[in-house]
């Protein structure tokens, strides 16, 4: 029996060679990932939590949040912009779509030639999240898995290997588990960032918009999502995204004072985009 199904047939030869290519392709992906991603996180989470005072898990997700804030400011700080300029042409836009209701063609070439007009992207609004994912994902894997004494082999030879990393962090929270209370504090931190970031808009029209649509799910439905996945994931993952969203409301904050844009200023932005 064992030496039939061990006989070579099309079929299992194909299945075979399937799976030789299927692995050609993702293994060097996976160590493209592994070195590119997983390694750095782990080693720079090692090293804060090393360095800092008290060997704190909680102060060296901190610490590393900051150092990767500071590495993605350029792209987030361009998405940002690329999300007030979008919002700011909405009135535009609202225009040309009562112009041409019936004709969607000539529609959707004169939004984009606004769009070409005012070097504006719709796209480029996606840029912080399509940042974000990759080291997100590899920050999972790292709060997973790099609390584990097994994956400190992972660690460069001038990282001090502690041997274990304890994940009780500011003596009361278990970042190696979820919680529901930092969950809360994430989603809060979230909805506040984005309302800080979004422009004032225009006053709706009572119409389906994809803007308006994308606009409510950043503002209300990620948040709740973010407080429904604290609850399973760990929450050294909610801590980082906490944090992560502190320094967009600061880095918001800090833009306005030097840019001396306050909070209502939707109009004069619109005036200068607009021309």
């Amino acid at each position: 029996m064992g030496a039939r199904w061990l006989r070579p047939t099309p079929c299992r030869w194909r299945a075979i060679r399937y799976f030789v290519v299927f692995n050609s392709v993702v293994n060097p992906l996976y160590i493209l990932y592994n070195e590119a991603l997983y390694r750095p996180l782990l080693n720079g989470l090692v090293w804060f939590y090393t360095s800092l005072p008290w060997q704190d898990l909680g102060l060296a997700i901190v610490a590393l949040t900051i150092a990767i804030r500071l590495i993605l400011a350029p792209f987030l700080w361009k998405g940002q912009k690329a999300q007030k300029d979008l919002a700011a042409i909405q009135p535009e836009i609202k225009q040309i779509q009562e112009r041409f209701k019936g004709d969607r063609e000539t529609q959707g070439k004169a939004i984009m030639e606004l769009y070409a007009k005012h070097k504006v992207s719709p796209f480029s609004g996606c840029l912080m999240m399509l940042v974000q994912l990759p080291v997100l994902i590899a920050l999972f894997r790292v709060f997973q898995l790099g609390i584990n004494p097994a994956e400190l082999k992972y660690l460069y030879s001038f990282i001090t290997n502690p041997g274990a990393i304890n994940p009780i962090s500011f003596g009361v929270i278990n970042l190696a588990k979820g919680n529901i209370f930092l969950g809360v504090v994430a989603a809060l931190a979230q909805y506040f960032q984005t309302k800080l970031i979004t422009p004032v808009s225009a006053p709706s029209t009572g119409k389906a918009d994809f803007s308006r649509i994308i606009q409510w799910q950043t503002t209300y439905f990620f948040p709740a999502l973010i407080l429904l996945w604290s609850y399973t994931l760990p929450s050294a993952l909610t801590l980082y995204w906490t944090m992560m969203s502190i320094l967009g409301i600061v880095q918001e904050i800090i833009s306005r004072i030097i840019s001396k844009h306050g909070p209502g200023t939707y109009q004069t932005r619109t005036k200068d985009i607009a021309g």
